[in-house]
């Protein structure tokens, strides 16, 4: 099995978590309820951000000649471009997080502001890269090239092939003599209501 698929979710996943938590940490910095110095786990999520994603645009690569002979070479191609974009910002945005621990408290606010907008801009490319990357393996069927089994071909019934409904004279349809209670009704003795 490729592992490019078990590898790829982390950095994706990750990507949409950091804007919310960068946001957090810049509001708990600034009202002084977390210290300047806590500003290393972002950088720190940052960091498995890009390793993740380059180690996925490395893995993605050892089967692209394998996968472009189903999904296409144009599909795929767009793909790889597309990724290379995403990890291209996360290493600008990590880069920007390094920098904010180094500066002067006064300019580490617009440093932090830039990462979170660099963050944004990274999570539009995670997107489409994850959304490529879905058309890949549903839509073009690219994960066939790794199965050794054969395909499932799922057959349509038209409403003319369809089960016919049981007859009303099927013997497993038809009332039977008893009431369920356990007592036996006869057929000339009609049930008695209760008041």
């Amino acid at each position: 099995m490729p592992l490019h698929p078990a590898v790829v979710h982390l950095p994706l996943a990750l990507t949409f978590v950091l804007p919310a938590l960068i946001i957090v940490f810049i509001w708990a910095i600034r009202s002084g309820k977390m210290s300047r110095e806590m500003w290393v786990v972002i950088v720190g999520l940052q960091l498995l951000i890009t390793a993740s994603g380059y180690i996925s645009l490395e893995l993605g690569e050892t089967d692209e000649e394998k996968v472009s002979k189903v999904a296409g070479i144009l599909l795929m191609q767009t793909h790889e471009q597309t990724a290379e974009i995403f990890v291209g910002t996360t290493v600008v945005s990590l880069a920007v997080g390094v920098v904010a621990i180094f500066l002067q408290a006064q300019f580490q606010i617009y440093a932090r502001l830039g990462v979170l907008v660099l963050s944004l801009i990274s999570c539009v490319f995670a997107f489409k890269t994850g959304q490529l990357g879905g058309e890949i393996v549903y839509a073009q069927n690219g994960a066939s090239v790794h199965s050794n089994a054969s395909p499932v071909t799922v057959r349509e019934h038209p409403a003319s092939e369809a089960e016919p409904e049981a007859e009303p004279d099927n013997e497993s349809l038809k009332t039977d003599d008893n009431d369920y209670s356990g007592e036996s009704v006869s057929e000339d003795e009609p049930g008695k209501s209760e008041d």
